[in-house]
């Protein structure tokens, strides 16, 4: 991601990231017969290739993604979203939700354990990530707050909170797929977020917020609360 000062609405932009998650997640369903199975007759799931809740499962929850994101993208997120970033984003995010749920798809073990975890991890993630996006959109739509830094509520356990919460629901899509290369993905993802877009983002907010930035990165975690 790129960060700029510059407000836009960025519709274009921040539409084609939504219709991603969302073709990404509906493809397999349209593409594979197993999704098509249980779309078309619920009541015939024995028909169904893979185990028909763990696909009800994963598109339930790649589906509140879908929402949950949209809703950030037009009402908390108010930055300018360039053509490039849009561009390529929508790819990995399209090729990420499409994996997921045609990964979920091809199993047929019963619903255990570590799906239960996943929807845990996932439902989690997704209200942390919602929390913090929401509390800092409240906080700086009030006048006398403009042009502040933001370090209160879930932001003073983490510098990066939203980008932690995200991180908890895609290793919760992962566990739900039983697939390694998914986990994979969802760690690659973590990774990024540490190695490139957070030292990026720290790099804009020390450049826009100077001292007041130095002082909350001193005492305030990066990235995991408590730990780092």
């Amino acid at each position: 991601m790129a960060f700029q000062d510059e407000h836009s609405p960025s519709t274009f932009a921040k539409g084609l990231l939504s219709i991603s998650i969302l073709a990404g997640t509906l493809a397999p369903a349209i593409l594979s017969s197993g999704y098509a199975d249980w779309l078309v007759d619920l009541l015939n799931y024995e028909k169904v290739e893979g185990n028909i809740y763990r696909q009800i499962i994963i598109l339930s929850c790649c589906l509140i993604y879908f929402v949950r994101f949209t809703i950030a993208m037009f009402v908390f997120v108010q930055r300018k979203v360039g053509w490039f970033e849009g561009g390529l984003v929508s790819f990995l995010f399209f090729m990420m939700f499409y994996l997921f749920v045609n990964s979920a798809g091809s199993h047929a073990e019963p619903i255990g354990l570590i799906d239960i975890a996943g929807i845990i991890l996932f439902l989690i993630g997704s209200y942390i990530n919602t929390l913090a996006d929401y509390q800092r959109f409240a906080w700086k739509s009030k006048v006398e707050n403009k042009g502040q830094l933001f370090t209160g509520g879930l932001f003073k356990h983490s510098m990066h909170i939203n980008y932690f919460g995200d991180s908890i629901s895609y290793i919760g899509l992962a566990l739900i797929t039983l697939e390694m290369l998914c986990m994979f993905v969802a760690l690659g993802i973590i990774v990024n977020f540490i190695v490139l877009q957070i030292p990026m983002l720290d790099r804009h907010l020390s450049k826009k917020y100077g001292n007041e930035f130095t002082q909350y990165a001193r005492k305030t975690k990066k990235f995991i609360p408590l730990i780092y």
